[in-house]
């Protein structure tokens, strides 16, 4: 376990001395990822010309495009779930609509993606060696709000996690996991 790290097994509740502001923080830690996994297969060098990127939305050579949302994953007896900030791929048409309406209040609006980005505790692989990308649905949230991701029914641990939940243990475990 990390030293910057206490667990409240009582309450249920993380506190952890947080990394950037270096102060005592109590909550269940976040994670979020600055840009899908694809983002690494350009070359460094190419990136500036190749790739649009913010905080919100990416777009690789004109022909791949993402966005991004929140994926919780709730634990038992506690108040707050795990939230990751994650990459989801989007159609073109689906990206540029996003683009479009954001800022406003997108509640009903269902789009399909994949995740794109490897989750430490739920990296699996597939035959050829590549991380295994989940079929998602990304659901529009009121106006200023990141899309909620929830990963569409599979044999794969984290569709069960976020819809059954975990164990205390196993957030703790997860938290450790995530890159400080």
């Amino acid at each position: 376990m990390p030293d910057f790290y206490a667990i409240d097994q009582k309450k249920k509740t993380f506190e952890y001395k947080c990394v950037c502001c270096n102060e005592i923080q109590r909550g269940t830690p976040a994670y979020g990822y600055d840009m899908p996994i694809f983002y690494f297969d350009v070359p460094e060098d190419e990136r500036e010309a190749r790739i649009y990127l913010d905080a919100d939305m990416c777009a690789i050579d004109n022909k791949l495009f993402f966005v991004k949302g929140i994926l919780d994953i709730p634990i038992h007896g506690a108040s707050e779930p795990l939230t990751w900030g994650v990459w989801v791929s989007q159609s073109v048409e689906e990206f540029h609509l996003y683009r479009e309406t954001m800022g406003t209040d997108r509640i009903g609006q269902i789009s399909f993606g994949w995740l794109a980005i490897t989750m430490p505790g739920y990296n699996d692989l597939d035959e050829r060696g590549n991380t295994v990308q989940l079929k998602c649905d990304v659901k529009g949230q009121p106006a200023g709000q990141r899309p909620v991701i929830q990963v569409q029914e599979c044999d794969h641990p984290l569709y069960r996690d976020q819809y059954d939940g975990i164990s205390w243990d196993r957030a703790v475990e997860l938290v450790q996991l995530m890159p400080h």
